[in-house]
């Protein structure tokens, strides 16, 4: 620089206000991450409840989950599937989808199990 000029402040703001973009664009897709994963655990311990007094369904309470995912998701969730089984003792419940992506390419898979045990009932 000569003396007398001034530097071009312009470039420092854009290096600055794309860094803030790039921070506030990561915590977004952080939420979206973790509000699925929210919704696939409350998913499958719908699922379990749907499903733990005999008879014991188990499609009940895939269908159980698969809808509460439905219900409590727009489209940021996609691909939901629902697997629900038994043990005899135990009911098991697992969700799984693939949350909405704001990185191209990028897959975020979500996957999570609830279980509880068959309600016995007594006379």
């Amino acid at each position: 620089m000569l003396s007398g000029e001034r530097g071009d402040d312009n470039v420092a703001a854009a290096i600055v206000f794309s860094a803030i973009l790039l921070v506030a664009w990561a915590i977004l897709q952080v939420a979206v991450v973790l509000l699925g994963r929210g919704v696939a655990i409350e998913a499958a311990r719908d699922g379990v409840r749907a499903a733990r007094l005999p008879p014991v369904d188990t499609a009940a309470a895939a269908s159980a989950a698969t809808g509460y995912v439905t219900r409590a998701t727009g489209s940021w969730l996609n691909n939901i599937a629902a697997h629900a089984g038994t043990d005899g003792r135990n009911v098991t419940v697992t969700v799984t989808g693939v949350a909405v992506s704001l990185v191209p390419f990028a897959r975020f898979s979500i996957s999570q199990t609830s279980s509880g045990p068959i309600e016995e009932l007594q006379p």
